[in-house]
């Protein structure tokens, strides 16, 4: 139940490429016609889209940049940032063009070879975006966001060791580069290594501690670790910097239910749905807090919300099949369960939910033939031979019950309701020192049932 918190987006320190006013004339020599002046006047502009660009004003940085290249159109740096802010707007196709044109012009600006790396990583090029990278730390081999860059794209094909390798590298070249932590926390994730993620997330939350994605993934981090108790407080710091994050308190919900704290993760998911509706997974997972309070039509109110989301999830269609049971509502459990079996049609919890319902509406024929089911597919179910052993008393077949009981109990001798209810069978045949037997183990194991007299 639930989903694991999404990993921190991949971040790298974008660099621009940074000229002072004046630089740049001297490498075009062989443009003769374009004056110094002229020159001075690209590279203003570019610094000034760059000045603006680094205020957040992108769009007008773009504008400069263009302006710059009106005039020179062999101006590395001007085609490096003009890539950049188009990276930053998404346009990452346009940025990849850029960039390579920079590079054709200057092959050894290992920041432009890095921000061509990110740009084909966003475009999911990663064999592509691995030599941009590779390209950039050949050049220098002392930067870290290349290494922490190749690492997100090594570990987006799949390969997490090298990528574990990598943020390393970026964290011994800059230790306080929490970006490259949190990465190499969700590559130890992916690998499973929680004991090995837990202290790389502690570390960074030392240096950023309101880094709320960084918390997430260490609270997911321990959670794995079978530290939920420490997850739920790192959940609960997330909400209490940032309470209107949906998804932190549907991971805080779906713990709170883990732990048994019923009345705390109704609230946490209800909070989750008031922040972002029309959620599935977080009306089945609510419904579920509700069922295991005994709010039952409240309950099936929220299975029937997430339901209309999601029409075809098994596991719900059965557990609202088993709300309605309880509500003793036979007739649409019955209904609920058949279309739980017609989405997955093994789901063998559902057959004999199945079972359960036509024999509490009366169809015993019905229910024998839909636990025979279960057993002949199933031959080593205990639970599927319960309830075929209670179906058979119900019809008055009390020998029949007791060898089917006695089936049930040599697969599994430690179910007291099952010697329980042998022990009646064995009292409507008249055998009262077999059904004394019974009684005595049924108690044994479950001191709350007590033998009649």
């Amino acid at each position: 139940m639930g989903k694991n918190f999404q990993l921190r987006k991949t971040q790298f320190a974008v660099v621009l490429a940074i000229f002072a006013l004046g630089i740049g004339a001297q490498r075009l020599k062989s443009q003769e016609r374009v004056s110094i002046e002229t020159l001075n006047k690209a590279i203003a502009l570019n610094n000034r889209g760059m000045a603006l660009y680094q205020k957040g004003s992108v769009d007008e940085a773009i504008a400069l940049y263009r302006q710059a290249l009106e005039i020179n159109p062999a101006l590395p740096e001007a085609l490096s940032n003009l890539g950049t802010a188009l990276d930053a707007k998404g346009k990452d196709d346009e940025a990849i063009v850029d960039f390579k044109r920079s590079l054709a012009l200057r092959p050894t600006d290992a920041v432009t070879a890095s921000n061509l790396g990110l740009a084909l990583y966003h475009e999911k090029k990663y064999p592509e975006s691995i030599a941009a990278y590779q390209q950039a730390i050949a050049l220098n081999p002392k930067f870290p966001q290349a290494y922490n860059g190749i690492g997100a794209a090594l570990a987006a094909s799949g390969n997490t060791e090298d990528a574990t390798a990598a943020y390393r590298k970026a964290i011994e070249l800059l230790p306080r580069y929490t970006d490259a932590m949190n990465n190499l926390g969700a590559a130890l994730l992916t690998e499973k290594k929680w004991d090995e993620a837990v202290p790389v997330y502690e570390r960074a939350l030392e240096l950023e501690p309101k880094a709320t994605d960084v918390r997430g993934n260490y609270a997911t981090a321990l959670q794995n670790a079978g530290r939920i108790e420490d997850a739920m407080a790192q959940f609960q710091q997330i909400v209490a910097i940032d309470p209107n994050d949906a998804h932190v308190w549907f991971e805080l919900g779906h713990l709170q239910y883990k732990q048994g704290q019923l009345d705390n993760a109704e609230t946490s998911l209800k909070k989750s749905l008031a922040l972002k509706p029309d959620r599935a997974e977080v009306e089945f997972n609510l419904a579920l807090a509700y069922q295991d309070q005994g709010k039952i039509a409240e309950a099936i109110a929220e299975y029937q919300k997430g339901l209309a989301l999601k029409p075809d999830d098994a596991h719900a269609l059965y557990n609202l099949a088993n709300s309605y049971l309880v509500s003793k509502d036979a007739a649409k459990a019955a209904v609920y369960f058949q279309k739980s079996l017609d989405v997955q049609p093994d789901f063998t919890e559902a057959l004999i939910g199945l079972g359960a319902a036509k024999m509490d509406a009366g169809d015993l024929d019905g229910a024998q033939a839909t636990f025979q089911k279960v057993v002949a597919a199933q031959p080593d179910n205990a639970d599927a031979r319960f309830n075929l052993g209670n179906v058979l008393f119900n019809k008055g077949k009390y020998t029949e019950a007791a060898d089917t009981y006695g089936e049930s109990i040599r697969l599994n001798p430690n179910l007291a309701r099952v010697h329980y209810n042998r022990g009646m069978a064995l009292l409507r045949l008249k055998d009262a020192d077999g059904a004394k037997a019974e009684f005595k183990e049924a108690v044994r194991i479950d001191p709350t049932l007590v033998a009649p007299n």
